[in-house]
């Protein structure tokens, strides 16, 4: 979710709703409101609706949902004689640019404006590392060629809301924005740059803006540069600004561009065809097409009929749109959640725990007799300590401390130990939680699984000291003993681990981990660990 803090009587006047109304329109649109100062409201968005993270984008959507206004919003677009040139730039490829006319601003405008554009680098932007936005005052910037390139770290400019000239070294160095997002696009000492025809800094995207082209109230017109390293985004990213300025009455300019595309923005409209049966299932409707085609028409997108399908138009404030199941949630959304039936079940017979469930809880009931303390780590970790064997790697990691899924419950274990060496000795702890490994079997090729894991830290302890209370606990739960088979693995001494069997069946390994694997993790005293495969008992 993301939050917004609007002003509440201009929210109000603007969308032409009572205090007492807005709280069901917008619930029906997935927000919430809750009022916070005396003329203030903070506005709950869900992320995907990021066409709703301005005033003009929320005014959009409910003229629709109360049938005000039906279908795409249409926008006046006009061509300008203002070009973007993009040159290489191999840290952050990609550029796009838009003008906007006729813009109103006031001191609450302008704030709405930077909240906006700031809640768009979080989400889409990935804190500015994919998505940039520079917003200028176009009447500010000299001649209509704006060049997209590379400067070196000693070019000057006066960043915004200075009045000194400094480097783009200085800026990083000195400014709060600079030490925030200085290096994300930083190679080989030059930085992304947009620049006037005569070489005069517009923006070093994704840090700062100039001052010279600083919007205020009185500003009419704007430059929107838009740059990233995926294009989609940075694409989408410009029609949700431009399209929201002109829901406000603005006037949309295109921009000629030198690469990717002969003209920005792109205003990409997408089609996609739905079965009126489809959704109807989904929803436990019975809708016709004709109603479900108004429906549509009412999140603003236009709908064509041909039978039991619909085709929709999604237009380009609407990136949320991918599936046809998105497209049911905004039948669902424009029909009313509150018009919806429950429908009466009877139940047959009683709830009852899962075997697995069973067995985690009488694990744990077990551990905590043999005077062992339950602690819970993080599913994500960080892929440099997941020792051995495959992992899932997150992709779009938001740190790099967890940037992977764990495959055991030893390395979380070891993390824990290793900043819990101050505490009295023995340490003696467990834990029972899901993994991903790797499976053949899965489509995706990985599987979680639940495992646990037991340890014990102190000055001298040995292979035997845990082995026994494993031993003890896997035949409370089986009613016959485990056996053990010696094996060798790089993260346990030589001669001291086993694997534990049952029929055969290997359900876990137990072993004094290896000074070396101690070293890595910055644990002092010996540690004995052994993990359990939940799943494998419950087989």
């Amino acid at each position: 979710m993301v939050n917004i803090v609007l002003k509440e009587s201009r929210l109000l006047n603007l969308l032409g709703l009572e205090e007492k109304d807005l709280n069901d329109v917008l619930f029906n649109l997935k927000s919430e409101v809750e009022k916070r100062g005396e003329d203030e409201l903070e506005i709950e968005i869900n992320s995907d609706r990021l066409d709703m993270l301005s005033p003009e984008g929320i005014k959009r959507a409910v003229d629709g949902i109360l049938g005000r206004k039906l279908g795409e919003a249409k926008y006046e677009v006009v061509p300008t004689n203002y070009q973007l040139i993009i040159d290489d730039v191999e840290s952050r490829p990609y550029a796009l640019a838009a003008v906007v006319y006729d813009v109103k601003l006031d001191d609450d405008r302008i704030k709405e404006l930077i909240q906006f554009q700031e809640k768009l680098h979080c989400t889409i932007g990935r804190k500015r590392k994919k998505v940039a936005i520079g917003i200028h005052d176009l009447d500010k910037i000299d001649g209509k060629g704006i060049r997209y390139s590379k400067v070196p770290l000693d070019y000057k400019f006066v960043p915004l809301n200075s009045d000194k000239e400094m480097s783009v070294s200085e800026v990083i160095s000195s400014t709060e924005q600079g030490k925030l997002y200085g290096n994300i696009s930083i190679k080989d000492n030059y930085s992304p740059a947009i620049l006037q025809e005569d070489g005069q800094v517009l923006s070093i995207p994704p840090i700062i803006n100039s001052n010279k082209t600083k919007i205020n109230s009185s500003t009419k017109n704007l430059f929107i540069d838009v740059t990233g390293t995926n294009f989609d985004a940075v694409a989408q990213t410009l029609d949700l600004l431009v399209s929201n300025f002109a829901e406000g009455g603005s006037k949309i300019g295109t921009v000629k561009v030198s690469r990717y595309t002969s003209s920005s923005p792109l205003l990409i409209h997408n089609k996609l065809v739905v079965k009126t049966s489809d959704i109807n299932k989904r929803l436990g409707l019975s809708l016709s097409t004709e109603e479900m085609a108004k429906y549509v028409r009412m999140m603003r997108m236009d709908a064509n009929i041909n039978s039991d399908e619909i085709e929709v138009i999604v237009p380009q404030y609407r990136i949320d749109i991918m599936t046809y199941v998105d497209i049911a949630e905004d039948v669902a959304m424009a029909y009313g959640y509150k018009s919806f039936s429950l429908p009466q079940y009877n139940s047959k017979g009683m709830g009852e725990l899962l075997p697995i469930t069973k067995l985690e809880r009488a694990f744990r009931d077990l551990a905590i007799g043999g005077g062992f303390q339950e602690i819970f780590t993080f599913v994500l970790n960080k892929s440099s300590y997941l020792l051995y064997n495959d992992f899932v790697k997150i992709q779009n990691p938001i740190t790099v401390e967890y940037d992977a899924v764990r495959n055991s419950l030893i390395w979380n274990m070891l993390k824990f130990l290793a900043k819990n060496q101050h505490a009295r000795f023995p340490i003696k702890v467990f834990e029972v939680g899901d993994v991903v490994v790797k499976s053949e079997e899965s489509d995706t090729g990985y599987k979680n699984d639940t495992r646990a894991c037991l340890a014990i830290m102190n000055s001298r302890v040995s292979y035997e000291e845990l082995q026994s209370v494993v031993h003890q606990m896997l035949y409370n739960l089986k009613g016959k003993e485990p056996r053990y088979v010696r094996q060798e693995k790089d993260y346990f001494i030589k001669g001291r681990s086993a694997k534990i069997l049952f029929d055969n069946n290997v359900v876990g390994e137990i072993g004094e981990i290896s000074p070396e694997i101690l070293e890595k993790f910055n644990i002092e005293n010996p540690v004995v660990i052994a993990e359990i495969y939940l799943e494998k008992l419950c087989e």
